[in-house]
């Protein structure tokens, strides 16, 4: 006679539900944010395209960790999700292998719209037609990446790359899931999450590595800069399409940070007068002010 011994476990428990939040929205994104940021140090073409790929790639993963396997074809917007990021990647490493120059100014305005525009369309058609809040927020959020991606893919190269880029993606995500938080999207509150904690893990090796002497430890070049702000801004705009009571002003300002990046860039300002070790974090506190502005409103609002 076969005996079977059944052990239940109470998936609802508190500290379970705790470990599986802390691994999918921190541990696993840090992780892998630092394992590409190692295999991706080189700055050569084929690191470039190896970034592209692997970024939007380990958001994917964060989101299947959350949110579960798609079913496919996909039909709901958590479902489309990790099969829009997966594509991205690959079709921007694509680029990055086929690309032999700098795109031109016009040629990276047209992709970066068009990388945006069509993905959102997708996730979410029904809520822009149906509503015009959304879909206002919607263009001004996805009007400042498109900027963004098209001012960091056409120029190749910079003098001094600082930690400007990284940490305003990080606090653009810090903001979104903040934001998602109190609009009542936790879902996406921890998407956002993760990639902040992706992004970090990234930033941490670039900080160790800047430290111990290597000035372009924070470069990101064409297709992964581009890569790196089509992840962010394909969050953010999950986020205005999907949080229940989002309030507009703060998703736009959640964007900020990331133009104000490329203004620093634009005007080469590293803070070489301060302390090397204290550049980089000055940088990141700068580009983080209109993401804790985002954070505040939303907090006064939602009270």
């Amino acid at each position: 006679m076969k005996i079977t011994f059944y052990h239940s476990v109470n998936v609802w428990d508190p500290n379970i539900m705790l470990t599986h939040i802390l691994l999918t929205t921190i541990v696993l994104p840090l992780i892998l944010g630092i394992l590409i940021a190692v295999a991706g140090k080189e700055n050569s073409t084929r690191s470039i395209a190896l970034t592209a790929l692997l970024i939007p790639i380990a958001a994917a993963i964060a989101s299947v960790s959350i949110e579960g396997f798609p079913t496919l074809p996909p039909i709901a917007a958590k479902q489309k999700l990790p099969v829009l990021l997966l594509s991205g990647g690959i079709v921007f490493m694509l680029l990055a292998l086929g690309l032999k120059q700098p795109l031109e100014r016009g040629v990276s305005i047209l992709i970066s719209v068009i990388s945006l525009a069509v993905p959102v369309w997708w996730l979410g058609r029904n809520i822009i037609i149906a509503n015009s809040t959304k879909a206002t927020t919607l263009g001004v959020v996805l009007m400042l990446a498109a900027i963004a991606q098209s001012l960091v893919s056409s120029g190749r190269s910079q003098r001094l790359p600082s930690a400007a880029l990284p940490a305003s993606l990080m606090a653009t995500a810090i903001a979104t899931a903040l934001s998602a938080i109190l609009g009542g999207y936790i879902g996406m509150a921890q998407m956002s999450g993760a990639l902040a904690a992706l992004f970090g893990g990234w930033l941490l090796v670039g900080y160790i590595a800047y430290l111990r002497g290597k000035d372009n430890a924070f470069a990101l070049q064409g297709m992964a800069a581009f890569a790196f702000v089509w992840t962010a801004a394909i969050a953010v705009a999950m986020t205005v399409l999907f949080t229940p009571s989002a309030v507009p002003a703060t998703l736009v300002l959640s964007v900020l940070p990331i133009a104000v990046s490329t203004v620093l860039s634009w005007r080469q300002i590293t803070f070489a007068h301060q302390p090397r070790f204290l550049r980089p974090l000055t940088s990141g506190v700068l580009v983080a002010v209109p993401a804790a502005v985002a954070v505040l409103i939303a907090a006064i609002v939602q009270a």
